[in-house]
């Protein structure tokens, strides 16, 4: 809960900053002319309804709007998570720490394979995934089978998890910067024709700054990966009842 208040509060500070560049940077095409002539200007909508976000060129080299086509990419992934202790070691058994993985994070892992571990004040330490156990619907139950001390980890303790996948995986790619996460799932901005359209995605993992995509993207697309946070202030300002515009110079007639 607090996570999303704090979230909401960063788009709230960003939005004044936005609109203030979007005007500097629509009205920077003006001052280039130094011949002292007046130039009209006309507005622009920002923002098309099915199709997206359209920037003057101008603007978007204000925001610094990059993109980079999608592509497959081979990584092993890397899931990081917090465990909890529910089980202490005693002379006779290891300890058994809980971690919950949605479907996707669990799909690569497999019985067996190792786990580090890590406390608030320990070193790491190497456990074992014994079980993974499907619960509510896309919930992954992980337990995790470690040796120490019972005073080191008594019940409730909480560990951060680190599972190494021990095989590739290839899957559509896209840099971490692409992806926003909404309340409503993750999206990036997909180039559209002249426009970048919010595009919802399905991930997978997160390994060494790139975002695995299972669903939502084809090989080839091309996606924003610099000012994507930007693109969704112009689109959340026009879903909410605003008009985001940018005044431009008008072409004169005839050229």
């Amino acid at each position: 809960m607090l996570a999303a208040f704090l979230k909401l509060e960063v788009w709230r500070l960003k939005l004044p900053l936005l609109l203030a560049v979007l005007l500097a940077g629509c009205n920077a095409g003006e001052t280039e002319h130094a011949s002292g002539e007046s130039h009209d200007t006309h507005e622009v909508e920002l923002y098309h309804e099915g199709k997206g976000v359209r920037l003057p060129d101008e603007l978007r080299r204000t925001l610094g709007v990059e993109t980079v086509e999608v592509a497959e990419k081979s990584v092993t992934p890397r899931l990081t998570k917090q465990a909890q202790v529910f089980r202490a070691a005693t002379a006779s058994q290891p300890a058994i720490a809980v971690a919950w993985l949605s479907e996707a994070e669990a799909k690569p892992l497999h019985p067996g394979q190792s786990v580090e571990l890590r406390g608030l004040t320990t070193n790491t330490i190497t456990g074992a995934l014994i079980r993974l156990e499907n619960h509510a619907p896309g919930q992954t139950e992980a337990l995790i089978e470690f040796a120490g001390a019972s005073k080191q980890f008594p019940v409730g303790a909480t560990l951060t998890a680190t599972f190494a996948s021990d095989r590739a995986l290839t899957a559509l790619a896209v840099p971490e910067s692409a992806v926003i996460h909404g309340a409503a799932g993750a999206f990036v901005f997909a180039v559209n024709g002249d426009h970048f359209i919010r595009t919802p995605v399905k991930l997978a993992v997160t390994e060494a700054g790139w975002s695995m995509v299972t669903d939502g993207l084809y090989t080839g697309d091309a996606v924003v990966t610099k000012a994507a946070d930007s693109l969704w202030l112009i689109e959340l300002c026009a879903l909410k009842g605003g008009s985001p515009c940018c005044p431009v110079p008008t072409k004169p007639s005839g050229k």
